[in-house]
């Protein structure tokens, strides 16, 4: 039974792509951080956050092609995916680098050592 394609989350208009992220898998801050990552391909324009999501519009240089337009929104999504991680690394071993630094910067030692 031959399967049809789902419909593409990414929708392309006038050389934009336009997508809404959702905030329950996504910080606002990994957002923030994709778009300022992909400024040498596109200019990401971000929307008011709307409940569970935030419009993107990914602006791309004139003439682009729709199939390299939705290239660089997939790739959008994967550079998404990794600073949303390094947001959850960050957040898991925050207390740990908060005693590294500590320890580093203390005449004492904080670490107490049988």
């Amino acid at each position: 039974m031959m399967q049809t394609p789902s419909p593409s989350p990414f929708t392309f208009v006038d050389g934009r792509v336009h997508v809404d992220v959702d905030l329950r898998i996504y910080r606002l801050v990994a957002v923030q951080k994709t778009a300022y990552r992909f400024a040498d391909r596109c200019t990401a324009v971000l929307g008011a956050p709307n409940g569970t999501s935030i419009p993107v519009t990914l602006v791309l240089r004139a003439g682009i092609t729709e199939s390299s337009a939705l290239e660089v929104a997939r790739l959008f999504f994967q550079e998404l995916l990794d600073q949303e991680l390094r947001e959850h690394l960050g957040e898991e071993t925050r207390p740990v680098r908060a005693l590294i630094l500590a320890q580093a910067f203390s005449k004492t030692d904080l670490v107490r050592r049988s």
